[in-house]
């Protein structure tokens, strides 16, 4: 198979563009998306690991531009669409590379975030622990390319690892006090990492309660819409069954960022996984299959950039759902994946998503 260019910025599989122009209905992931949240959530995973390990370990380390190209590469292996997940591994691959810590503690008090933001934004990760850590990290996800990797798979490498290192045992008492995954005040990860980015008043709004280990703003005011609003218009106008959103995030914060660009979804229609996770976990095929029911569609295209949105849009085709995928290239490495596992469609930009639609074949040449 080969792609032509459909004029500046859009690539189309060959034979694909006749079927994306006939969907009935364009849904969104919201992360890379409409929405640029590598000022929120890269910078949450960076400040709950500083956090966790400085805490419980004891130790003050530094964590640079080397820990977003490892976050990139995680990214990219289609199991890891919750932060979450990828801070735990990051978390855990750090752990097991410093030297043993006298004493372990196995929960936090309260924290003061502002004080680790710094440690965050520095160029290189220090110490030399902390980079032999990451730089495994890379390597392996490195090795991992072009495969679906979730955490499960990754955690045996690392136990191997530990095994290698003599820390294993410290791995395991790690994970017990990192708890369980599965939403906020499930345990002390998913709990801290919640404060981070959503700070004290988001904490109050959306969960009703008070913020267990943290008092500050949170990261959201960091996140920059990309979607432009006469782009929504626009493809309102081409598509007869509309526009909605079928994301990793949860439904308060997307509301929070889009602001008044959400009365172009309808938001009852949207599935927000991170609202029920373990329903709607992507690359489960659900959160498609259950976002085109509610649209009543026959035929979408998935709007997304990683690879779990190409594998839910996948899985959906396989249970009997007519649905296309656009890649939206945010990721430095995810063009050569996109391309290898054939995207229907791969734009620069979400804003060129309607020169697709209205089949503008400005100029074609070969990929």
């Amino acid at each position: 198979m080969r792609y032509k260019l459909l004029g500046e910025g859009a690539m189309v599989l060959e034979g694909r563009l006749d079927e994306l122009a006939e969907a009935e209905a364009v849904v969104f992931d919201c992360d890379g998306v409409l929405i640029d949240s590598t000022k929120s959530y890269h910078l949450a995973d960076k400040i709950a690991t500083c956090v966790i390990l400085g805490e419980l370990y004891g130790v003050e380390f530094f964590l640079g531009e080397d820990f977003e190209d490892a976050l990139r590469r995680i990214e990219v292996l289609g199991g890891f669409n919750n932060d979450w997940h990828k801070t735990a591994l990051m978390i855990q691959a750090i752990s097991i590379h410093l030297k043993p810590p006298k004493t372990i503690r196995r929960d936090l008090g309260r924290v003061d975030v502002s004080g680790y933001v710094k440690r965050c934004e520095v160029g290189e990760s220090s110490p030399e622990e902390v980079k032999t850590a990451i730089d495994w990290v890379r390597v392996k996800a490195g090795e991992m390319y072009g495969r679906y990797v979730d955490l499960k798979f990754f955690e045996k490498e690392l136990e191997e690892e530990a095994e290698k290192l003599g820390r294993i045992e410290e791995l395991k008492k790690l994970r017990e006090a990192l708890g369980p995954l599965t939403g906020y005040g499930s345990g002390l990860l998913t709990t801290l990492y919640d404060e981070i980015y959503l700070g004290e008043e988001g904490i109050r709004e959306k969960y009703g309660s008070k913020p267990r280990y943290v008092s500050w703003r949170g990261l959201l005011d960091r996140e920059v819409v990309l979607v432009r609003e006469e782009v929504l218009e626009e493809l309102l106008r081409l598509l007869p069954r509309g526009i909605a959103m079928a994301t990793g995030r949860g439904r308060w914060e997307t509301e929070k960022v889009l602001g008044s660009l959400t009365r172009y979804f309808d938001l009852d229609v949207g599935v927000f996984s991170a609202d029920d996770p373990m329903s709607y976990e992507k690359p489960s095929s659900k959160i498609l299959l259950e976002c085109s029911r509610r649209l009543g569609a026959g035929r979408i295209i998935y709007v997304g950039d990683s690879f779990e949105d190409l594998l839910s849009a996948r899985r959906a085709s396989e249970e009997g759902l007519d649905a296309l995928f656009v890649g939206v290239l945010t990721n430095p490495y995810s063009l050569d994946l996109f391309i290898e596992q054939e995207a229907d469609a791969i734009i620069d930009d979400v804003n060129v998503l309607p020169k697709i639609l209205k089949k503008e074949e400005k100029f074609w040449s070969p990929y």
